[in-house]
């Protein structure tokens, strides 16, 4: 945590650069941002509405309310299914991926 006297709040890329090299980097809010997200609902925060409707990025749901979704869903004290899904999903989306040549036979 920084004090910003002033200065404008910086961006996620920005508070990314700051920290050491490491393998997964949880954040919570940047609601907007454009990278996988895991929405958190809760019954007893008024929310209009789920978030995952419209937006791509969330790749699962963690609620204390039912949920219907193609999405996974989770129980909010789910943490062991929740944290397992969390690294499955880091570990599919940063494996290498096979490529494609052209023109070999």
């Amino acid at each position: 945590m920084h004090e910003l006297r002033g200065a404008p709040e910086p961006g996620l890329e920005e508070l990314i650069e700051q920290l050491a090299p490491c393998d997964l980097v949880l954040v919570e809010g940047f609601k907007r941002e454009a990278m996988p997200k895991l929405e958190v609902h809760r019954h007893s925060v008024e929310q209009a509405e789920f978030l995952y409707p419209h937006d791509p990025y969330i790749v699962a749901i963690a609620s204390d309310d039912p949920v219907e979704s193609r999405l996974p869903t989770f129980e909010l004290d789910d943490v062991e299914p929740i944290a397992g899904f969390v690294v499955e999903h880091a570990q599919r989306i940063a494996a290498p991926r096979p490529r494609l040549v052209a023109g070999l036979r």
